[in-house]
């Protein structure tokens, strides 16, 4: 099955502006962030099909003469998957698109910022499954040049990206739920958009529930610690035969036939409020803990 990354650049793959600056944008930017120069000629790798496809379609449109090769390698391992390498000879018009293609005189407007994020995110980028513990979506360049202007393009567009160099790799990520998913959303990946926010609502679910489950934990604890507290209070009354009022004799008896209940649950019983009850106990403690007292110093 396809990972999440892989699912997002497929579908960017199918995404074709109506607008010709766009998709010069687009092109320029999968050609600047995602191939390696060797001998005058840049090569560009991938795993997706349509990503190569549309690579191809965007050659044809603009260079349709321009000198190319294709080949395909089938990955050994499990997933047996295929990788697309497409060369291309570096001379003419494709050498000067080449060279322009970080140049913000090719970037007119947001529309064409935005294509070219698109580009460059089909070319070089990947994201975090939704459904990770963290979000995180970053651009990776094979150049500081064309890193260095996606991060300005980014900046631009009003996120605030972070560079950083990895290995051979030059990388601008984000890594904020909302700011992923605007980016997501900017550069036209909807239905990743909609999986990354049914994830992110039923991450926010299970966060409430799970909070809900630690405060009643927490407040199950107390009443035990608190009910254990009011027994051994009340053993030591009853140890050294020190009478009580009423009033404390029927909350110490409650106390001794529902040792699990609550306050409050013990005070509906006793039809009191659970103030009421709490200071009897209080007060229940406080001669316990006189009566502990006397028995030190004896």
């Amino acid at each position: 099955m396809p990972s999440y990354a892989r699912t997002v650049k497929d579908e960017l793959a199918r995404i074709f502006d109506d607008e010709e600056i766009c998709l010069r944008a687009e092109l320029a930017a999968m050609l600047k962030v995602g191939t390696i120069f060797n001998e005058g000629r840049i090569e560009f790798s991938t795993v997706s099909g349509a990503v190569a496809r549309k690579l191809i379609k965007l050659l044809n449109k603009f260079f349709p003469n321009a000198k190319r090769e294709v080949a395909t390698v089938r990955n050994k391992g499990t997933a047996k998957s295929i990788r697309y390498f497409i060369k291309i000879f570096l001379a003419g018009d494709v050498e000067k698109f080449f060279d322009a293609a970080a140049d913000f005189e090719i970037l007119p407007d947001d529309f064409s910022k935005v294509a070219y994020l698109r580009g460059a995110f089909i070319a070089g980028g990947t994201v975090n499954k939704p459904e990770a513990q963290y979000y995180y979506l970053e651009i990776a360049s094979m150049s500081a040049n064309a890193a260095i202007f996606v991060n300005q393009i980014w900046a631009d567009l009003e996120f605030n990206p972070v560079m950083r160099v990895r290995k051979e790799f030059f990388v601008n990520y984000i890594c904020e739920g909302d700011a992923v998913e605007e980016f997501l959303g900017m550069i036209g990946a909807e239905e990743a958009v909609e999986r990354f926010q049914i994830a992110r609502n039923l991450k926010e679910v299970r966060a409430n529930v799970n909070r809900l489950v630690n405060v009643e934990t927490a407040n199950l604890n107390k009443a035990i610690e608190s009910s254990r507290q009011q027994i051994a209070d009340i053993n030591i009354l009853l140890e050294n035969n020190i009478e009580v009022s009423a009033d404390y004799k029927i909350a110490m008896d409650a106390r001794l036939e529902f040792p699990e209940d609550s306050l409050h649950e013990l005070a509906a019983k006793l039809f009191i409020t659970r103030q009421g009850l709490c200071y009897r106990f209080k007060k229940i403690h406080e001669l316990a803990q006189e009566i502990s007292g006397k028995e030190k110093i004896s």
